[in-house]
């Protein structure tokens, strides 16, 4: 009984065809685990308060230009949306990954933005269609991306603009004859556990130990 004859031993030039087709699958699935792993985002740290004056400017603006609503006092944490009423709040929210690594839907570990709210109650929609065009002329002037939506019915309009990771959503609604406004700012980093700790609550029903608290909100003419 003859021996089994051994498998010849690969060439040369097959282990660097070998070698060839390996290496792009394990740099592409190397790369994917650490994109999804091995990569930490930069986010600056900044205080809750900063950003949120930060955003509150670009609110301001918008409001100023739309001329629409009185001077809008602040209120301290996130506002009920089902209170029609004129407000002005803030709060922080939570910040999620971005490419692969979001497949994970987890919010990042002591990572914020900032969300911004306002309401304006008005008596009518007199002239709330001319300074929505002009809100967004305005806007797209400045350098901002915009959006302009409406409903079929036409009684439901607004722009969406955004702007260095600053976005704003300022919607007219004819039902409740209600100027809104939201704002949100870009992704920080809390500068210590204890703000984050201050400044978000660990359970979401629980008012944090502080409040952020925007400024007025004031029109072009007061």
């Amino acid at each position: 009984m003859t021996a089994p004859e051994s498998a010849p031993a690969p060439s040369r030039r097959q282990r660097r065809i070998i070698v060839l087709l390996v290496t792009p699958l394990v740099v592409l699935f190397g790369g994917a685990w650490y994109a999804m792993y091995g990569w930490p985002e930069s986010y600056g740290r900044e205080p809750p308060p900063e950003m949120l004056r930060r955003i509150a400017a670009h609110n301001q603006d918008a409001y100023r230009v739309l001329d629409l609503g009185p001077v809008l006092k602040p209120r301290s944490g996130p506002e009920d949306p089902a209170k029609h009423h004129s407000s002005n709040s803030a709060s922080t929210g939570e910040c999620y990954p971005d490419g692969l690594e979001a497949m994970e839907d987890e919010p990042l570990d002591g990572v914020y933005n900032i969300h911004h709210s306002w309401t304006a109650v008005r008596k009518d929609g007199s002239g709330v269609r001319a300074a929505f065009g002009r809100l967004e002329h305005h806007l797209a002037a400045n350098g901002w991306e915009v959006d302009w939506s409406e409903s079929i019915n036409k009684q439901h309009f607004g722009v969406i603009a955004s702007k260095d990771g600053y976005q704003l959503s300022i919607d007219w609604d004819a039902d409740f004859k209600e100027v809104t406004g939201f704002g949100r700012s870009p992704c920080a980093r809390f500068p210590d556990r204890s703000q984050e700790r201050a400044y978000r609550p660990a359970d979401h029903y629980e008012a944090p130990d502080r409040q952020l608290t925007p400024p007025d909100l004031v029109p072009s003419r007061p």
